[in-house]
């Protein structure tokens, strides 16, 4: 099941695997995703948010929400809608929550609006795990794959993902996609898949 709570400066939906937390920061909504129940095989994983001061292409960072509402659709179902803007960019997003089996699957749904489309739009987290434990399937998947436990982010066409070390033990994690300049209007699609097994090796399963 999929449960929402809601506290000051806190909202979090629930999941049998894990947390996803919205944290207020005074102006925008941070994200933190936690596991539940002391699963170590789930790494800890947070946004690093694109502040407008901060110009810099190579490591732009995920876009500013400054509004949230969080839906139960139906059992096993939530939806978060964010809006935001930083600078030029004015940001809005659907994240979907779904169980589904062994699975959870969340789908980031991103639309950005700005007259300066030159830079790629990026979506970026760190994960708290070594770069060794990265596998990369195909050029827009990378899986991360723990004997109970795999956590996949993938991205749709024409975006692609990216990873490099960050230090202090974490990775940085990236959607990205390069702007069409032909157009004001950017929309990318990403996801994150957890496929858990406690006390059951998966390594092989197909992702």
């Amino acid at each position: 099941m999929i449960a929402i709570e809601i506290s000051s400066g806190v909202e979090t939906v629930i999941t049998p695997f894990v947390n996803y937390r919205f944290l207020w920061m005074g102006d925008h909504w941070k994200q933190e995703i936690v596991s539940r129940g002391g699963c170590q095989a789930i790494p800890r994983i947070w946004s690093v948010e694109h502040r407008p001061t901060y110009d810099d292409s190579e490591n732009l960072g995920s876009p500013l929400y400054q509004r949230l509402k969080i839906l139960e659709e139906q059992p096993g179902r939530a939806v978060a809608h964010l809006e935001g803007h930083s600078g030029p960019h004015a940001y809005s997003a659907s994240y979907t929550f779904e169980e589904r089996g062994e699975e959870l699957v969340i789908d980031f749904d991103v639309t950005e609006k700005s007259h300066h489309s030159s830079q790629p739009i990026t979506a970026t987290y760190l994960i708290e795990s070594s770069a060794g434990r990265l596998h990369c399937d195909l050029a827009a998947t990378i899986s991360w794959p723990h004997p109970e436990s795999r956590l996949v982010f993938e991205v749709e066409p024409p975006a692609k993902v990216e990873a490099n070390e960050a230090g202090m033990g974490t990775i940085r994690l990236k959607a990205v996609l390069v702007p069409d300049p032909s157009t004001d209007v950017h929309r990318f699609h990403y996801r994150m898949r957890w496929i858990t097994s406690p006390g059951h090796q998966i390594w092989d399963r197909d992702v």
